[in-house]
């Protein structure tokens, strides 16, 4: 993983500090999991509980917000699918094999 633990704290207590009521769990996927790779962008998939789907969408930008308070802005990309999106979708699917759990909260 091509992360700092700087970088995982924050995007971790950021998570934590908007959904901290909330069942979720939160995946590294993408280039930042090949430690050969070079640059990219921090790729994160939520997967959640289909009834919390449109809150976790519309605090997507309160989530980036409080990561850049504690790390330098970059491209980050938010993914967020529902446990059955998370199953049954063809990309999703696709990177189930190399995805990387980084929280998991189960209130």
């Amino acid at each position: 993983m091509r992360l700092s633990h700087k970088e995982i704290k924050a995007i971790k207590e950021a998570f934590h500090f908007i959904f901290l009521d909330y069942k979720y769990e939160l995946y590294l996927f993408g280039s930042r999991t090949d430690q050969n790779k070079k640059g990219g962008d921090i790729d994160l998939l939520v997967c959640v509980e289909d009834s919390n789907k449109s809150f976790f969408i519309e605090n997507k930008i309160r989530v980036l917000i409080k990561i850049f308070e504690k790390i330098e802005e970059q491209k980050i990309d938010i993914t967020i699918a529902t446990k059955h999106e998370c199953e049954t979708d063809t990309f999703l699917e696709s990177i189930s094999k190399t995805k990387i759990l980084l929280n998991c909260n189960l209130v």
